[in-house]
């Protein structure tokens, strides 16, 4: 019984602490299951191994509670536990963002770019460093119509943001500033992977993490339909969504499923009365920064 009462606590804790409900569910689910087993079997020794035992499991779904609690904080586009991380703006007001991941592309991203003006919309492009530098031609292209910049990471890979001094950052600031002359002040993380050693080194580039609240997995989709209702399901004022120009830096990823899905979202968007806007405009902050990045 107290291993159960303790099981829940923790779930429950861990429940309030996150906007990833069904995680937990399954956290609760396993650890209770697990503490129930061994509780079953320890009702059949004596007093003191049913107390060793007992110990052993509270001790477990500690243990499993934190570890669960730090996958949670390493990935989380939201949470803001391993250091501050914006995923939305105002909710008061009639704007939102619309992002683009992985890029440039050669066949792509400029297309969305067009898109965008045709429908009286900004976007803001999170650029891969390695891209950047073979085609920073793209990128200047986007500068030049207005869109925002922003910076995300230079290799984008899955295992590079574990680097506690994590080179990746200034790499690609460098990049942006040699070719562009300019340096960001958004990063977001690839895969939304992100530890407070990489908050540090942000908080010491002046620079702000951003995450989003509204995805369709669109990197893995080819149902532009389905694309866009995800998108207009989870969208509310305010929202960061996040969408995939490129694909972890490949320039010649095909991405025509966003080139399909955009007309649906940006309709849907001004149906409800909201507007696109770079993310400096719905979160009131400088896009870029001073030039010795």
């Amino acid at each position: 019984m107290c291993v159960g009462l303790v099981v829940v606590i923790l779930a429950g804790w861990l429940y309030t602490q996150t906007d990833q409900p069904p995680l937990i569910a399954m956290l609760a689910v396993g650890v209770g299951l697990s503490a129930g087993v061994v509780a079953a079997g320890l009702a059949r020794r004596d007093r003191a191994a049913r107390h060793r035992g007992s110990t052993a499991v509270v001790s477990g779904a500690v243990i499993v509670t934190v570890m669960v609690g730090c996958w949670i904080g390493a990935n989380s586009p939201s949470e803001t536990w391993f250091g501050p991380i914006v995923s939305h703006g105002s909710r008061t007001g009639n704007e939102v963002a619309l992002t683009f991941d992985d890029g440039p592309n050669v066949n792509d991203t400029l297309a969305i770019a067009h898109l965008l003006d045709a429908y009286g919309a900004k976007g803001t492009f999170f650029t891969v460093g390695k891209a950047l530098a073979k085609r920073p031609d793209i990128s200047r292209a986007l500068m030049a119509d207005g869109q925002l910049l922003g910076d995300h990471s230079y290799h984008h890979d899955q295992w590079r943001w574990l680097d506690p001094r994590y080179p990746e950052l200034e790499r690609t600031q460098r990049v942006f500033k040699q070719d562009l002359g300019v340096c960001p002040t958004f990063y977001r993380p690839p895969h939304g992977e992100h530890t407070p050693f990489m908050s540090w080194v942000l908080h010491t580039k002046h620079m702000r993490m951003v995450g989003w609240d509204s995805s369709a997995a669109d990197w893995a989709a080819t149902n532009a339909e389905a694309v866009a209702r995800r998108i207009l399901r989870s969208v509310r004022p305010g929202s960061i969504i996040v969408l995939h120009d490129g694909l972890d830096g490949n320039l010649t990823a095909d991405r025509s499923v966003v080139l399909r899905a955009l007309p649906i979202i940006l309709s849907g968007l001004a149906a409800r009365g909201l507007r696109s806007v770079r993310l400096d405009t719905l979160l009131g902050v400088a896009g870029y920064g001073p030039s010795h990045c």
